[in-house]
């Protein structure tokens, strides 16, 4: 995308101050066809747990982009984003802008293709990481299940419990 065109973008772009602490948006809230690009200060992603706690995700600094999947596949937020920085400066770039960047400069598109799969190989290895650890545990419970327990060691040991007391 050469100066001109990107000049032309950027003026089209609308940029939004962020104070310490506020929302960008919530997971489950309309995702308005929007992404967001970070100019300056940081941001933090969290996802909600079943139980209702927020789990940590990842940060967000200047030259990153976030909430791309709302203009390829509209659905609602998939986490809270918040500014963690005292003036966090976010652009907003819209379906229209997106789309028209995109066709000027393929670039631009693989920019955020490579985005997208890096952090949906991360995903990848989080979800190969629990399995991991489900098996562990798994396996670990089917040992304890297999160990032959008989009347007689249970009796024992509370009659040496008892004793001790």
């Amino acid at each position: 995308m050469n100066v001109e065109h990107l000049r032309k973008y950027i003026t089209e772009v609308r940029i939004n101050h962020f104070s310490e602490g506020t929302k960008v948006f919530s997971e489950g809230e309309d995702c308005n066809g929007k992404m967001f690009f970070v100019f300056a200060g940081e941001l933090k992603v969290f996802k909600r747990k079943a139980n209702g706690e927020d789990h940590f995700v990842r940060n967000i600094k200047p030259g990153e982009f976030f909430g791309e999947m709302a203009l390829v596949f509209p659905s609602p937020r998939a986490a809270t984003v918040v500014a963690t920085a005292e003036d966090t400066k976010v652009g907003i770039i819209t379906k229209d802008i997106f789309f028209a960047m995109g066709k000027e400069s393929p670039g631009f598109l693989s920019v955020i293709l490579h985005s997208i799969i890096g952090r949906l190989t991360s995903v990848e290895d989080m979800i190969s990481e629990r399995q991991q650890e489900l098996h562990t545990i798994i396996n670990g419970m089917t040992a304890l299940q297999a160990e032959p327990t008989s009347t007689e060691s249970v009796i024992t040991n509370e009659e040496k419990t008892q004793d001790s007391e």
